[in-house]
């Protein structure tokens, strides 16, 4: 699917990506009219969105269509999103909320992954951005709509509850940026 997005007034930004469908036919190309303020938050955090769904969904076409449909609901209510007091948080529930819902029909807890299986819902989720993606706090803290603080406690409660390798803090320095698909401001 070819989208173009733009600001009403100005030029339109294009952005592509390759829907994938069972023929892989070409898709028409559709015109979009977004906030410029929604578009940029979808760019920055649609990569990571789609690495952690990945995660938790393990299976790479249900995860892109989860991503897609938050974004795209995210689109649609952007004027309250944008009006809350933490758009990220409102998004990382949306996502959370489209992947148990997908996960559900073939897993009674909406869970795949073991650490989401055993573990509090934001504790599992730190434990995944941190730990599996090698994500730096303020990262993870970023795509879930906390304060740094937040992840890292959540994290440390994970440790408690699950030590071992499946909650061990990632190697290399502390802080250290992982590629994440993000937009410099």
């Amino acid at each position: 699917m070819f989208v173009s997005l733009r600001r009403r007034d100005e030029r339109p930004v294009r952005a592509s990506w390759r829907q994938l469908a069972p023929s892989d036919a070409p898709q028409p190309a559709i015109e979009m009219v977004l906030p410029l303020e929604c578009t940029a938050f979808c760019l920055q955090h649609q990569e990571g969105y789609l690495r952690y769904t990945r995660e938790r969904v393990q299976d790479a076409w249900m995860s892109r269509q989860v991503v897609e449909t938050a974004l795209g609901n995210l689109a649609t209510t952007w004027p309250e999103v944008i009006s809350s007091a933490r758009p990220a948080a409102v998004a990382w529930q949306l996502l959370d909320a489209l992947i148990v819902s997908a996960l559900r029909p073939s897993t009674a807890s909406g869970a795949v992954d073991a650490v989401h299986r055993v573990l509090p819902q934001r504790q599992a989720d730190a434990v995944i951005l941190r730990c599996r993606l090698r994500l730096s706090e303020e990262e993870a803290a970023e795509l879930m709509g906390v304060e740094a603080w937040v992840v890292a406690s959540h994290l440390r409660m994970a440790q408690q509850t699950l030590p071992g390798e499946l909650t061990a803090a990632p190697e290399g320095p502390a802080g250290a940026r992982s590629p994440v698909g993000r937009v410099r401001r």
